[in-house]
């Protein structure tokens, strides 16, 4: 810190030093004896140039001084624009999910909502949203997402809610296939698979869609649970039939849910 003071003190002497030889220069050469001056003017030139350059050399410093504070103060402001860029790629997929929804799903939506956690346990298939009945949310609205059925919020506060997941042991959702008749019930198979059954009459086979259906009245119909995976024999006279189903949501991976208004 000393030397840094020593250095400017050096600087504005010299600085004054220079102001002073060149303000003689132009106030007393032409007064002095020709001979006199002849002898002394390349000093007075020289301790111009000093002036000249240490003008200069002290210009240059408050520059770059400015310089900096201006590129810093650019760097703050694209940072600031970089946020709010990133906020409104937040905002603009968001919206394109919730309308994906409204036009292949359910015209009811209540909110986009970020999905926070979710259950550590690995007995229960729930994740944690970021939102709560502040945003409108209620028990008993349905969730989902653009790839399909997430689940139930069964639980609500201020500022969050629990989701129970088609995945979790608890849950129960009325089915259809897509392209052929039969109505079941899907129930959670943790970790990751869905168990559904039929009639014994439907016809299903492995790679079949299976859809949200009337059945619970929980969910609007129609929105896609997931695959199937494989059919489980059945005995003969069986009134029912099992099937394994693999959800077409992946919640491991969901960042955001889009939440319905209840039936």
């Amino acid at each position: 810190m000393t030397e840094r003071v020593l250095r400017r003190l050096l600087l504005f002497g010299l600085l004054v030093l220079a102001l002073v030889l060149s303000s003689l220069t132009r106030s007393y050469t032409p007064t002095l004896p020709g001979e006199f001056a002849a002898r002394i003017a390349p000093l007075f030139g020289w301790s111009y140039r000093v002036g000249q350059n240490l003008r200069g050399a002290i210009a240059a410093i408050v520059d770059r001084r400015d310089l900096r504070a201006e590129n810093r103060a650019l760097r703050e402001k694209a940072s600031g624009l970089e946020e709010e860029n990133t906020r409104l790629r937040v905002q603009v997929r968001q919206l394109a999910a919730a309308l994906k929804v409204k036009a292949e799903q359910a015209p009811q939506v209540v909110a986009v909502a970020p999905v926070v956690g979710e259950d550590p346990s690995g007995l229960y298939r729930r994740l944690f949203l970021g939102i709560g009945s502040n945003q409108g949310l209620q028990v008993g609205m349905p969730v989902t997402s653009t790839a399909g059925l997430v689940g139930i919020i069964t639980e609500v506060t201020p500022t969050g809610a629990v989701v129970r997941t088609i995945l979790d042991p608890e849950s129960r959702v009325g089915v259809r296939l897509m392209d052929a008749p039969g109505r079941g019930i899907a129930y959670g198979q943790p970790p990751g698979k869905l168990r559904a059954e039929f009639a014994a009459e439907a016809k299903v086979k492995p790679g079949d869609w299976v859809l949200s259906g009337a059945l619970q009245g929980l969910f609007p119909a129609g929105i896609r649970v997931g695959q199937v995976e494989e059919v489980i024999p059945h005995p003969p006279g069986a009134l029912r039939q099992e099937v394994v189903v693999k959800p077409a949501v992946s919640l491991s991976l969901l960042e955001e849910v889009v939440v319905l208004r209840s039936l």
